[in-house]
């Protein structure tokens, strides 16, 4: 017996309608979830972007900040094309770096938001060393988070972001020094062992670290170094072009309950080396009123303020260099125990073995803050706007290129 449509009850069709459109409705709805949520192999498809979740692409383009950074491979500036060619575009290579703490992350986000808007420079990778206090992972991607938010969550905000790379520290005490804070009884012993580790990682070991190993220059700054106003030149750019190994904005002085003895060594030392004597000689350096071992101790020790600074790390590599730094740590209590600060010692090393004339390069026109020391006020920026004015135009053509190249680079 043959039935058609229209010999059957209106009940039975009815019911035939609304099954047919309930499996058309399953078919369509499957086939687009199918097609814009995961690509051919299985990967889930972010729709408002059109990329697969975990690509390359889509990390790449910054889209990682809408997932929280769960999915989404770490991206790794020294890894990255446009690090290396940037260095072969400007003809060196550079970072800059903090040392950061789960304690002090709010500064670190307001000092990075001052970096991001006060400071022109290349794209270089920004290197955040941390020890282990800031080992799980979520404690590094809030960080990031809350600084992606502090700049405003931008394209150009993206594009910073992408230039953050997390260096864990594995530093200790030396081996066979006590762990006993009773029977060291350190100088500055309520931030003892972490801030005198601090101290020797920045006066001596910094230099031979396997992250700057291939790296020309890096810019420091603490977590609480604030370039609070725009500055009108790059700092690492500057002192490239004027060929210097070190730069500084600040001088000051240490007390003498941080330097004790500092003064006995870099006397006996520079007697022993009379071109170090000679150097500092004619650098200018002036040695306390009596100059005579043991009676030193009562005067302050000079120091550039190095919560900020920009070093050319080769210039420090050198043997003579070398030798000197190894000198001061063949007894650790000198920096472990009796706290010699990283900032006296950079400037004892730079007296000894540098022309400042030539080499060094005093900024000025930054205006700064840290620790509630302030830096140099505007009152050169005009002399240095001159000067960077030809500078600048070349700068902003190779910006240019460079850019065009990562566009390239991230289509591929």
């Amino acid at each position: 017996m043959r039935y058609n449509l229209k010999s059957l009850h209106p009940f039975f069709k009815s019911r035939l309608l609304q099954l047919g459109f309930l499996i058309l409705s399953v078919f369509v709805l499957g086939t687009w979830f199918f097609h814009h949520t995961s690509d051919a192999s299985g990967i889930p498809i972010d729709e408002r972007y059109g990329m697969a979740i975990g690509s390359k692409e889509y990390w790449l383009s910054g889209k990682f900040v809408d997932h929280n950074l769960d999915r989404i491979p770490a991206f790794d500036a020294h890894y990255s094309p446009i690090n290396g060619t940037l260095a072969e575009i400007v003809g060196y290579s550079a970072v800059v770096l903090y040392l950061i703490a789960d304690n002090r992350l709010r500064e670190t986000i307001l000092s990075l938001s001052y970096l991001y808007r006060n400071v022109p420079m290349y794209p270089w990778p920004i290197v955040l060393f941390y020890t282990e206090d800031l080992d799980e992972e979520q404690s590094r991607e809030m960080l990031k988070l809350h600084l992606y938010d502090a700049l405003g969550k931008d394209e150009a905000a993206k594009h910073f972001m992408q230039r953050i790379e997390f260096v864990r520290l594995f530093w200790s005490l030396p081996v066979g020094f006590s762990h006993d804070k009773e029977v060291v009884q350190p100088v500055f012993e309520h931030a003892w062992p972490g801030y005198h580790m601090m101290c020797a990682f920045y006066a001596t070991q910094i230099f031979h670290h396997p992250r700057l190993q291939n790296v020309t220059y890096y810019m420091r700054m603490d977590t609480d170094s604030y370039i609070y106003k725009p500055l009108c030149y790059d700092p690492i750019d500057l002192m490239h072009l004027r060929n210097r190994s070190y730069s500084f904005r600040a001088r000051t002085l240490d007390p003498v309950w941080v330097v004790e003895g500092l003064w006995d060594l870099t006397d006996a030392y520079a007697r022993q080396h009379p071109q170090i004597e000679q150097r500092m000689k004619d650098n200018g350096w002036e040695w306390p009123a009596v100059r005579k071992q043991g009676k030193m101790g009562e005067d302050e020790y000079p120091t550039y303020y190095n919560n900020f600074e920009v070093v050319k790390l080769d210039a420090f590599r050198r043997a003579e260099v070398r030798r000197w730094l190894e000198e001061i740590m063949k007894v650790p209590e000198r920096v472990y125990k009796y706290r010699w600060g990283d900032a006296p010692i950079r400037y004892t090393t730079v007296n000894m073995f540098f022309d400042v004339k030539k080499d060094v390069e005093d900024y000025c026109g930054m205006t700064y803050w840290h620790n509630g020391h302030h830096g140099h006020d505007d009152y050169a920026n005009h002399v240095i706007r001159t000067v960077w004015r030809v500078r600048y135009s070349n700068y902003e053509r190779k910006f240019v290129a460079l850019r065009m190249i990562s566009q390239v680079s991230n289509s591929v």
